[in-house]
């Protein structure tokens, strides 16, 4: 985990950071490709395209009868439902973000990173994000149960911040714009939503 984290120090980010506020580690212009390995678009489609029913797959912006909804966050058919491979090329072209839950199954890479933050932060899983472009559906303003630390692969994105009041309304507090080889640390129940810039894998 010092590896991912540095030049910060694990003691330093430990007590400033964990659980406290985001994180932002900003990649060298020469390094901006350095989590490349991790995933591509290559593989993104290889896994779209090697299956012809697909589950466990969440489709941001579409409502459960599988049309765009703006009551709906998002399309969760891992209850034993799957998704058609027309189904999902049919919303991606239509620009709704797709997430890919537990890919450190698909890479030994992944496999160690996630058991590596596992050992520091408790149990964890890698979600792939993938946008088309810059007007992509996205999540709705929202708090994760979980650290979560973004690797950005390939893109750009806008992430907003937010806080709650005590009228139960939300005020965005700070955003910040990442790019490729960027890493971004969320700790758990921070408001947040991403706006894609351009195509992306997060």
């Amino acid at each position: 985990i010092s590896e991912l984290l540095a030049p910060l120090k694990l003691e330093e980010f430990n007590e400033n950071y964990l659980n406290k506020k985001i994180c932002i580690f900003k990649a060298p212009v020469a390094a901006s490709d350095r989590y490349k390995s991790l995933y591509s678009w290559e593989k993104f489609d290889n896994f779209l395209n090697n299956y012809d029913q697909i589950k466990n797959i969440q489709i941001a912006g579409i409502g459960m009868d599988g049309e765009p909804d703006k009551g709906k966050d998002k399309w969760d058919k891992g209850r034993g439902c799957k998704l058609t491979r027309d189904d999902i090329h049919f919303m991606w072209r239509a620009g709704h973000s797709i997430v890919l839950p537990f890919c450190e199954y698909q890479s030994r890479y992944l496999w160690s990173i996630v058991n590596t933050l596992e050992k520091k932060l408790g149990g964890g899983q890698c979600n792939m994000y993938c946008s088309s472009g810059s007007d992509a559906f996205t999540f709705k303003p929202h708090q994760d149960g979980t650290d979560n630390f973004l690797f950005h692969i390939e893109g750009h994105v806008k992430w907003n911040f937010y806080k709650r009041l005590r009228n139960g309304s939300l005020k965005k507090s700070n955003s910040v714009i990442l790019s490729s080889g960027d890493l971004l640390y969320i700790p758990i129940g921070l408001y947040h939503d991403t706006i894609p810039l351009s195509p992306r894998l997060t």
